[in-house]
């Protein structure tokens, strides 16, 4: 086994593919990512939820709105359960920043 990489608050580069699920509960959806660090290589699990269905509202931040072209994007942290020193109290994960492309229409969508 190799050692943990040590703790660091970093922006990790690129759009990073994890499996998505859904669960609904009450009336609320939650989705969970799961998958494999790409900065530090190990396995994590994180739940976004309760989740709105992914609908267009007014005319953005300010007005803007982003180019049809332009994918949404989900940014999260690393949640590996490893040690890495020295890693605050408190948090999970390596310190990297991530972003992530979006779920899959399916588990975004109003039923």
């Amino acid at each position: 086994m190799t050692e943990p990489k040590p703790y660091h608050r970093h922006a990790y580069p690129g759009v990073h593919t994890f499996q998505w699920s859904a669960r609904a509960g009450d009336a609320d959806r939650e989705l969970t990512v799961s998958g494999t660090c790409p900065a530090c290589q190990c396995a994590m699990t994180h739940s976004f939820g309760p989740v709105q269905p992914l609908i267009a509202k007014g005319a953005g931040f300010l007005g803007r709105r982003k180019k049809p072209d332009e994918p949404d994007v989900w940014n999260m942290s690393c949640a590996c359960e490893s040690y890495h020193q020295p890693r605050p109290a408190q948090r999970r994960g390596c310190g990297a920043l991530l972003t992530l492309a979006p779920p899959p229409a399916h588990l975004t969508a109003e039923n």
